[in-house]
């Protein structure tokens, strides 16, 4: 790794994230934190100053650090959901800080984690960004604003399980909402519909009511936060439209008055189509119970649905993963813009939602998401063309580099230039 602040990236070829196609014959000039300029080689070539370091990076893709706008690093794969429970809190943290720095390491450099007990995930982006660990900038909701039913399965009453968060009543609703916020969240995650991972959850039923799901947002919108809605059936995507929700988590059944809604009122879509597709590869081979294979099936087929008729229509569609789920691997976060590809996205299109349109979602497109100058050097080389195959970014191996606010922190085999 360089710690030199005044760099010069040569003769890669730049996918800008902004949609534009593949630009050849430029140097990235980037100073401290942030991109300086983007000037022809040649003119660059004849005026370096010897502070700089040059990296030749002739062949090799330059793309804008990558964004996942829906993740649980405090979730694993490998575990049954009582081992989460009685985990420890410090092993917890640790197995989050470890999920996080995977991610990170596959080009993901900002996230938006969704979901996480114990607040694990506040002190989690606290302490990356002290730089006491490696990783992604994260976007954090804390635990999610739900009813009793929506989400945890109800275990006997002697079976004690700690850190989970459910609000019955509009006071108690108000009252964990203001305690996020106050905590120093950074987007609130409601729950407007049940799940399809669990048996006694429905996802066409509502969770939180309209009157409910309005306090929520009024509040978080009160203090210029952004409210996310886990919403998968009609009922629970109406309540989240109609009350002024920022992103559908899911969006598993959209009709046309809802793609109306979401035009309208700026509303994106987090497809998360990674899950149901990973069940649908494994076949016989999944091991989750039978009813949990049979619900992740039929959501699937209808989300599909759901995604090409917002994809046909307009709606601003943001790359979120679902990392933690079964099977949807920390790291592997690039294969939700390869679900999306095979969904009828155009290669283009699913970069773009890995980039400008998810920092558009997070509310950060005037620092990172596409590579412009005056913003920060969030920067990924992949040292394939991601624009003949898009699964090229779910393979750590053309990840070259990782680099965050300017400072190269993940570098496999970058190549310097000599200077004339």
């Amino acid at each position: 790794m360089n710690g030199n602040n005044l760099k010069i990236l040569i003769d890669g070829i730049i996918i800008d994230g902004k949609g534009s196609g593949p630009i050849k014959d430029q140097a990235i000039i980037i100073e401290g934190k942030k991109i300086k300029d983007i000037v022809k080689v040649d003119s660059i070539l004849k005026n370096i100053k010897p502070a700089y370091t040059l990296y030749d990076l002739k062949g090799q893709y330059i793309m804008p650090g990558f964004i996942d706008t829906h993740t649980h690093v405090q979730m694993s794969v490998a575990q049954t959901e009582i081992q989460k429970f009685r985990e420890n809190i410090p092993k917890k943290t640790l197995r989050a800080a470890f999920h996080a720095k995977n991610t990170f390491e596959a080009g993901f450099t900002s996230i938006r984690d969704l979901g996480a007990e114990y607040l694990i995930d506040l002190d989690l982006r606290d302490a990356i960004n002290e730089g006491l660990l490696v990783g992604p900038r994260m976007f954090v909701s804390g635990y999610k604003i739900m009813p009793t039913g929506a989400d945890f399965p109800m275990y006997a009453p002697e079976v004690k399980i700690e850190g989970q968060h459910v609000m019955d009543s509009p006071e108690a609703i108000k009252r964990e909402v203001r305690t996020l916020l106050a905590r120093g969240v950074d987007v609130v995650k409601v729950m407007t519909s049940g799940r399809t991972a669990r048996a006694t959850s429905s996802p066409d039923a509502y969770a939180l009511s309209l009157e409910d799901t309005k306090i929520v947002v009024q509040e978080a919108h009160n203090q210029n936060k952004k409210v996310s809605a886990h919403a998968h059936g009609a009922k629970g995507i109406k309540i989240a439209l109609q009350a002024g929700c920022d992103s559908l988590e899911h969006g598993t059944i959209l009709d046309d008055q809802d793609i109306e809604i979401m035009l309208k009122n700026n509303v994106f879509l987090v497809p998360t189509l990674s899950y149901g597709r990973r069940i649908e590869q494994l076949g016989g081979k999944c091991d989750l119970p039978k009813y949990a294979i049979e619900k992740a099936l039929r959501s699937r087929e209808n989300r599909l649905k759901s995604f090409s008729k917002a994809l046909k229509s307009g709606v601003k569609i943001a790359l979120g993963s679902d990392s933690g789920m079964p099977f949807v691997n920390h790291g592997d976060n690039a294969f939700e813009a390869m679900s999306m590809v095979e969904a009828g996205m155009t290669v283009m299109q699913a970069i773009q939602s890995m980039t400008s349109c998810a920092a558009e979602l997070i509310g950060i497109s005037d620092k990172i998401g596409d590579i412009t100058p005056g913003k920060l050097a969030d920067i990924v080389i992949v040292d394939k063309n991601p624009l003949q195959d898009i699964s090229v970014l779910n393979n750590k191996d053309n990840i070259k580099a990782v680099i965050k606010e300017g400072k190269i922190e993940i570098d496999r085999g970058l190549r310097f230039k000599e200077k004339a």
